[in-house]
This record gives C-alpha cells, sequence and structure tokens, in this order.
C-alpha cells in the first residue's frame, strides 16, 4: 500500500511514477458546464492525492484517484480512518459525491513535448491522458486529528501506477465545517449549486480497434446500428479523442504521425464513421465513444454491422474493431 501525502498544492507539482500536473482549486468557482479546476495534465500517468490536505469533520474535500475511465461514483470504495483510528465507510454512508475526468489544455506545453513512456503510459492502460477526481464529505462525527483515505476505484485502467487501494492523508482540524455545494450563478437565477450528474460520463459505446498487434491503420469505415425507438438519433453523438504520443521508446519521432480525420453522420437508423489517416495511425491510439442522454427508456442497442480497414496503401486488411457499451 502506498502513502501519498501531498502538501501546499498550490506552489508544488504532484509527482508520480511519469507524470507532472499542476491543480490549482478554484474554490469560488465550481462551474457545472465549463472545468471546475485549473488543470495542467502534463502527462499520461496521474496523480493520487488530496486538495486541500487540511478539513473539517463535515467538509468537502476532493480527492485525485489516478487516471481511469472505468471509475465510477457507485462502484468505488473509500473508507475513511479519523484521527481517532474510527473507520467510516463513504460508499455506504452516502458520502461519495461524484468521480469525473478532467482533461489539460491542449496547448499545455506537457501535453506535447513530454518523453515517449511520459505520454504513452495512459494510452497502454487503453484511454486517453486523464485525472480521475473524487468528491466526497467527511462525516461531521469525525474526530480531529491526522486521518487518511483509502480509496480503491475497482478497475484495471488506472494509469497511474500506483497499487490500489491508495492510502490518502488528510488532517481533519477542529471545528465542524459543511458540505459545499460550489454555488454558481446564471443570468436568470440566483445561487444554484453544481450538478455533480453533469460532469460525469454520460451513456456511451466505446469503439476501439486492439492493442497487442501493432497494426498500423490508412482508413476504416464502420456502420453501427442502434435502437432508434429507444433512443432519439439526433441525441447521438461520437467523441474521438486526439493522441499527441510520438516516436517511440528509441526515437522521438516527429509530430503529425498520429494524424487522423474522421467524419460520421447518422440516417435515423444507422451510424456511419469513416476515418482516413493517410501517414498511418496505430491501432492503439484509435478510439472513439458514442454518445447519448441518460435516462432511456432501454438498450441503446449499439452494435457494429459492417466494418472495413484498410493500411496506408490502401489495402484491406483483416481487423475487428470491438464496441463495448457503459451505461
Amino acid at each position: 500500500m502506498n502513502t501519498l501525502h501531498i502538501e501546499n498544492y498550490f506552489y508544488k507539482f504532484v509527482l508520480c511514477l511519469q507524470s507532472k500536473l499542476l491543480l490549482e482549486r478554484l474554490k469560488t468557482a465550481f462551474i457545472l458546464y465549463c472545468c471546475l479546476l485549473s488543470l495542467l495534465l502534463i502527462q499520461g500517468c496521474t496523480a493520487v492525492a488530496t486538495f486541500p490536505t487540511v478539513a473539517r469533520a463535515g467538509d468537502t474535500v476532493s480527492v485525485m484517484i489516478g487516471g481511469t475511465e472505468k471509475a465510477r461514483k457507485s462502484t468505488i470504495s473509500v473508507i475513511l480512518t479519523d484521527g481517532g483510528g474510527q473507520q467510516w465507510d463513504l460508499q455506504l454512508l452516502g458520502k461519495v459525491r461524484s468521480v469525473f475526468n478532467l482533461r489539460a489544455d491542449a496547448r499545455a506545453e506537457g501535453s506535447h513535448y513530454s518523453s515517449y513512456i511520459d505520454s504513452y503510459v495512459s494510452w497502454s492502460k487503453g484511454h486517453e491522458a486523464v485525472q480521475t477526481v473524487l468528491v466526497v464529505d467527511i462525516p461531521v462525527d469525525a474526530l480531529a486529528g491526522n486521518a487518511f483515505l483509502s480509496v480503491d476505484p475497482a478497475v484495471d485502467d488506472d494509469s497511474s501506477g500506483i497499487s490500489a487501494p491508495y492510502t490518502i492523508n488528510i488532517e481533519i482540524i477542529p471545528g465542524t465545517g459543511s458540505s459545499d455545494n460550489f454555488l454558481r450563478r446564471d443570468a436568470f437565477s440566483g445561487s444554484l449549486p453544481v450538478d455533480f450528474s453533469r460532469l460525469e460520463p454520460a451513456p456511451h459505446a466505446k469503439i476501439s480497434f486492439g492493442f497487442a498487434d501493432s497494426v498500423v491503420i490508412g482508413a476504416a469505415s464502420l456502420v453501427v446500428d442502434f435502437d432508434e425507438t429507444v433512443v432519439d438519433p439526433n441525441n447521438i453523438n461520437l467523441y474521438v479523442p486526439e493522441s499527441n504520443v510520438r516516436g517511440s521508446y528509441v526515437s522521438t519521432g516527429s509530430f503529425g504521425d498520429k494524424q487522423r480525420m474522421v467524419y460520421w453522420h447518422q440516417d435515423g437508423q444507422q451510424v456511419f464513421i469513416d476515418v482516413i489517416a493517410p501517414q498511418g495511425i496505430d491501432q492503439k491510439y484509435l478510439m472513439m465513444y458514442l454518445l447519448h442522454p441518460a435516462g432511456i427508456s432501454g438498450s441503446a442497442g449499439f452494435s457494429i454491422t459492417a466494418s472495413t480497414i484498410y493500411d496506408v496503401d490502401g489495402n484491406e486488411i483483416v481487423l475487428l474493431p470491438t464496441l463495448k457499451y457503459f451505461q
């Protein structure tokens, strides 16, 4: 079990095996639709720490729990051991408020000029570079003193390089705090609490092209079926993450060799996706997500009904993309 106690987070880099990231807490503007925290996520590997490290019983704390796209509020395990040694199951007590991901500014220095291994590590786990954040409330009866959180995201795609469960130190100081609603204002109403569900992943189907075979894709054409009686075709959207990984272990490589152009549309019954990568893109760096709103009456029924994959010379190659649905 690893223990990381990160102090003075406003002025220090948080370090993990192959990453650096700079986080500042925005105490007065935890905004619903925009970035809640000012984040510089330098590399694919991500950190494990709290910010801030000091809180009162009853306060809200934000915890960095590595980098994973599979962590969910409903399945994460969070145990608080307070200053008196008493343990609190925050999941059982309903104190786990949210699990969501943050991404770096696309212009960030480290997003483009990290070493190969630092920029590659998250993709080796099957996802782009993200910092996963957990928000929890400390029980009002927790005793003051040196305390710690034991956090197990229950995932297999964490890129932090640290084995779960994580032990994250916090200090509970005397006094009674209160759960933070991260209030915001708009032009039409007064103070409104943040809706954390809007920050968490929408239901989606992830399409991947494999990992281990190092197949270089020049173009791809996919047809995806869905149940138009359950999900409104106009509500389906596609997200395709960009990779800035370049070169290899032995060579820096040049920018541009992971470029891909994606065009897609739907005709009310199927989604058609076309990818062009003239310089070729390694299969592990090509993935896409079909999204739909939460609250539909049944399964969206996403399934790949046809796919054709080509190499950079225009020759058809044998490669079957996979689709996995996440509610």
